[in-house]
């Protein structure tokens, strides 16, 4: 009988461990392709010099299976120039726990010489 007892808690402490990993892994899956869909959005902005339509980005980031939330924001540096913010979110969730949460991904591209933020198409015109 002991012996019995001893290898169930065993055997829950095993799949405890199973899920903790499952649920890591998921979380960095997760991470990652909100890493490339930022560095996409970064890449897109810096070979276009800010010209591209926000409704693109979004349509292109949804072919790539992105539906997160996206905010591109447009400062200039001392001499005037263009530097994009860009910031992703990854979502995630604990369901048997309840644990829900959002991690922010925060880039930004060089400094666009010779262009404004008035100038472009990404912020709206601002």
């Amino acid at each position: 009988m002991r012996e019995a007892v001893g290898g169930s808690i065993l055997f829950y402490i095993i799949l405890g461990f199973i899920a903790v990993y499952i649920v890591f892994i998921g979380i960095i899956m997760n991470y990652a392709a909100t890493y490339r869909a930022s560095n996409y959005v970064i890449t897109a902005l810096e070979q276009t010099e800010g010209n591209v339509s926000r409704s693109q980005l979004e349509s292109d980031l949804k072919s790539r299976n992105y539906y997160n939330d996206l905010s591109i924001t447009c400062s200039e540096n001392t001499n005037g120039d263009a530097i994009y913010k860009v910031t992703t979110k990854v979502r995630f969730e604990i369901p048997l726990i309840g644990i829900a949460g959002n991690l922010n991904i925060k880039n930004e591209t060089k400094a666009i010489y010779g262009v404004r933020c008035k100038m472009n198409a990404v912020d709206g015109g601002r």
